[in-house]
């Protein structure tokens, strides 16, 4: 496994489908998660986020989905291993997730921001 696919592998953890952000299908429904394509040499640290997309009028399976995330994420990160090394998944900071409008007053999205690292 490479480490997009190591990327991917952990955002299908969470049981709603994860789409790069750049190929979400046209007929893909909400729920879903979004992200952002990384990659970095070793030891470098890049800084992508992710969308948590739901629709509804209530902030609640949006929001303990995020928490759901942050969890597995803890205080020190999560490694996820790929074929060559470890990805160390991390919160971002200083905010890891805040809540975004959009246009259409239904769909609720939350933003994570993340800290990765590439490790052999």
């Amino acid at each position: 496994m490479n480490e997009y696919q190591a990327y991917q592998s952990f955002w299908e953890m969470f049981r709603i489908p994860a789409y790069d952000e750049t190929t979400v299908p046209d007929d893909a429904t909400l729920p879903y998660i979004t992200y952002n394509v990384i990659s970095g040499s070793f030891d470098e640290t890049v800084f992508p986020n992710a969308s948590i997309w739901y629709k509804g009028t209530s902030w609640k399976n949006v929001t303990e989905k995020a928490l759901e995330i942050e969890a597995t994420i803890g205080t020190g990160g999560v490694m996820i291993p790929f074929d060559d090394g470890f990805i160390w998944i991390k919160k971002g900071s200083p905010v890891f997730m805040r809540r975004l409008s959009d246009v259409d007053d239904q769909i609720r999205r939350i933003i994570l921001d993340l800290e990765v690292e590439f490790m052999k």
